[in-house]
């Protein structure tokens, strides 16, 4: 099973919208898919429940406790995990770097998300030290490519922590979060840009091999 999570210590940095819109497109693909949700505050499953009863969307799970995340991962029949995380849990970021074989960091554009993704970035660093093997890779959400602080972020302010970004990055469109309202992806929306945003970033990440 490939564990994948988004992961930044910030609030509001787009985390749950790109894990289950990431999840939705890897199910809708075929793949056996789970979406974690190790957040006490349960965005995830908040969104599950909300969910129409005919809608074709993958399970989630709650593996909210850091210790709980480590055991029960590994019984869980999947191709493909996702996991959403918590903004500012220590304990959580850590074992979920420990686990994950890929790990994506939404970073709007903001200085303050730049600040805040150094944590991720180091425990990313720090389980590569250490002979650990994760792929890693910044994805931009939130992003109007007509303010010149989004192009500052497009454009490598963010080379300074030493990885790379994805090419694809979520725009700061009104579905997302319509989607996420009424519990399902964009792909039940009629935004074609935002289902394509989100094909992209999965056919990266497979053309890498990272899933």
């Amino acid at each position: 099973m490939k564990i994948l999570a988004l992961l930044n210590e910030k609030g509001g940095a787009g985390k749950s919208t790109c894990a289950i819109n990431i999840a939705c497109a890897l199910h809708r693909d075929g793949r056996r898919v789970v979406l974690i949700d190790a957040d006490p505050q349960g965005t995830a499953r908040d969104w599950r429940e909300a969910s129409p009863p005919e809608a074709n969307l993958p399970p989630v799970v709650a593996l909210d406790r850091p210790d709980m995340l480590l055991s029960a991962i590994k019984t869980l029949a999947a191709d493909i995990a996702v996991i959403d995380t918590p903004a500012k849990a220590e304990k959580m970021a850590a074992n979920v770097v420990r686990i994950a074989d890929v790990v994506l960091i939404p970073l709007q554009p903001s200085g303050a998300d730049v600040w805040a993704s150094a944590a991720a970035v180091k425990l990313i660093q720090g389980k590569r030290d250490l002979g650990g093997n994760v792929e890693a890779a910044f994805l931009a959400t939130r992003v109007s490519s007509n303010t010149k602080l989004s192009k500052e972020i497009l454009s490598g302010a963010w080379n300074e922590y030493g990885l790379d970004m994805l090419d694809t990055a979520i725009s700061n469109r009104v579905s997302y979060a319509q989607a996420l309202t009424d519990g399902v992806s964009v792909y039940e929306t009629r935004d074609g840009q935002a289902k394509a945003e989100i094909d992209l970033i999965v056919n990266e990440l497979e053309t890498a091999g990272w899933l």
